[in-house]
């Protein structure tokens, strides 16, 4: 059952509800973390718990000699007054965000008072600081979740309250600890694929290939950069409402087959105009029976004649060593251009336009210009 904390805050000094129970708090906490949005609730509900204005969970990682927040949650109270939290007490002014306070053994519980990392100038620059921030003294959670990085949860006090965690503070987080050490795991880890996605999806952003995945029902679950463009270039399909539709019923059909793995793994849609004509080439298909995503996805690539690949000329002269000219012939060549036609464009006779050719083809240590083009777009084919 969801926890209403709202009416239980009474002019920003809550008090805890006995029918809310440690364990539903706990639970809560498990669901709060593949749902961020409610953060503010748990932490409400533990600032509840323990009569302390307020609560932030936060995932920090060493940077030389600092302590860099890189995930924070928090309670409702904290996040209205972000700013001016921010400007002291989540900023390198905080001594606990030097390099040498963070947790030591896997395990801590922690204090402004207790930490024998800060000295007496540290716990007075805690004082009056956090007082600026309408903050009492801190205490905390903390699970070192890797050499250098840990999760804690940092509570604190209410303005003018300078008392250090009481027995039945330090026995509420000693009872969250063994629970703390599996979120902390699972924050972590979704961390980690939060990153690893992160990367990959810029890396599909920055390459020519226009890939697509969708279900059955040709509903979009992802598609690149790439595949975007071209399908606003052509006539045959659209996006409407994350879905890929055809202007010909035939067509969907057709699609629909090769997803489904009924008709191959490639089909043509025709356009207006025979450069227009869509390729599509199935490159990952769920099988039945052997669901990993769960949803009947279907990874394929999308292409086009008519679409040809930008170069820019100023990274193929860096990469082949050629001059300005010939990495200009190289990259119309690669458009779809002759030899002719580029010089007709250029205003050059053929001829020169040639002998820059046999110069780009000696640089790029090929003997044919197909060699050369292949070269160029393996290496700088990008949208």
């Amino acid at each position: 059952m969801r926890m209403d904390v709202a009416t239980k805050q009474r002019q920003g000094r809550e008090e805890w509800h006995p029918t809310v129970q440690d364990n539903n708090l706990i639970a809560e906490m498990y669901g709060a973390v593949g749902e961020e949005a409610r953060w503010t609730e748990v932490l409400d509900a533990i600032k509840l718990r323990l009569g302390v204005a307020s609560a932030v969970f936060q995932r920090l990682v060493a940077d030389k000699d600092v302590l860099v927040p890189v995930i924070s949650q928090r309670d409702s109270w904290s996040t209205r007054e972000a700013p001016r939290h921010d400007a002291w007490a989540n900023s390198l002014h905080n001594p606990r965000f030097r390099r040498d306070t963070e947790p030591r053994d896997l395990f801590e519980i922690d204090s402004d008072h207790r930490n024998i990392h800060f000295s007496p100038a540290d716990r007075e620059a805690l004082r009056i600081g956090l007082a600026t921030c309408g903050l009492g003294a801190g205490f905390w959670l903390g699970y070192r979740t890797a050499p250098d990085e840990h999760i804690s949860m940092v509570l604190h006090r209410h303005a003018g309250d300078d008392r250090d965690m009481t027995d039945a503070d330090m026995e509420f987080l000693r009872q969250l600890q063994p629970h703390f050490q599996q979120l902390s795991g699972l924050i972590a880890t979704m961390a980690d694929y939060k990153a690893r996605l992160s990367v990959t999806e810029a890396f599909m952003d920055s390459t020519s290939l226009a890939l697509v995945t969708c279900n059955r029902n040709l509903g979009i679950h992802w598609i690149n950069r790439a595949a975007e463009a071209l399908v606003a270039d052509l006539p045959q399909l659209s996006l409407v409402r994350d879905r890929l539709c055809f202007r010909s019923s035939d067509a969907r059909a057709a699609v629909r087959a090769v997803i489904a793995g009924e008709g191959g793994d490639t089909c043509r849609i025709m356009g207006d105009e025979p450069a227009q004509v869509l390729h599509l080439r199935v490159l990952k298909r769920e099988a039945a029976g052997r669901q990993r995503w769960g949803r009947n996805l279907t990874l394929f690539a999308l292409c086009s004649p008519g679409t040809a690949p930008q170069i820019d000329p100023g990274e193929v002269t860096e990469l082949f060593g050629l001059t300005t000219a010939e990495a200009t012939l190289a990259t119309h060549l690669v458009g779809g251009m002759t030899v002719k036609d580029y010089a007709a464009h250029r205003g050059i006779a053929e001829g020169t336009a040639r002998m820059q050719l046999k110069s780009a083809l000696a640089k790029a240590e090929v003997s044919r210009q197909a060699d050369l083009v292949r070269q160029i777009c393996q290496s700088l084919a990008r949208l």
